[in-house]
């Protein structure tokens, strides 16, 4: 019992964390420059400190690269369906609903995949000490090409939806 008790405040947050998400996926989101930039300079720092542990495991590299690839074409797409209104004085913007979804569905699997694989071997890395350090995290990130395609299919999407994002408010902005 107690160990299921040391499960539950992560779990609750991630369960806010998927909430604020889908919350944010539907309908138009107000234009906010710097939480953009902030999201975007986030995910490209944690991007380049995992592409750099990679390093002692270069064949995770191809998983990165198949993440980044799948994030773009998927960035590509939602690109092409986003949609912006000019609200009173305030610039709106709509994600594709859909590849939202889908984007936001991955990262829900991939958790659930991981604390279900977490549960299967008995907690063994929560229960011995030498394999719950940074080290030890990261190494399991390096040893699973698909949590490392997911990660960066990501950071691939929301790097380059973001900077869409910022860029199209420019040129809108130009032309009021």
């Amino acid at each position: 019992m107690n160990q299921i008790g040391s499960y539950i405040i992560p779990l609750l947050v991630i369960l806010f964390v998927v909430y604020r998400r889908l919350k944010r996926s539907v309908g138009f989101q107000p234009f906010k420059p710097s939480r953009l930039k902030m999201r975007i300079g986030i995910f490209s720092i944690i991007g380049i400190l995992l592409l750099a542990s990679g390093f002692p495991h270069p064949a995770i590299y191809i998983s990165d690269a198949i993440g980044i690839a799948c994030g773009a074409v998927i960035a590509y797409y939602a690109i092409k369906h986003s949609r912006f209104e000019q609200r009173e004085d305030t610039l709106f913007y709509r994600t594709h609903v859909g590849i939202e979804t889908l984007v936001v569905l991955l990262f829900i699997g991939r958790i659930a995949f991981r604390i279900i694989e977490m549960f299967g071997t008995g907690g063994a890395t929560a229960m011995n000490p030498a394999l719950n350090n940074e080290t030890a995290q990261m190494q399991q990130y390096t040893n699973d090409p698909l949590t490392a395609a997911t990660f960066f299919l990501l950071v691939a999407y929301y790097i380059g939806y973001y900077t869409f994002i910022l860029r199209k408010s420019d040129e809108k902005a130009a032309v009021s």
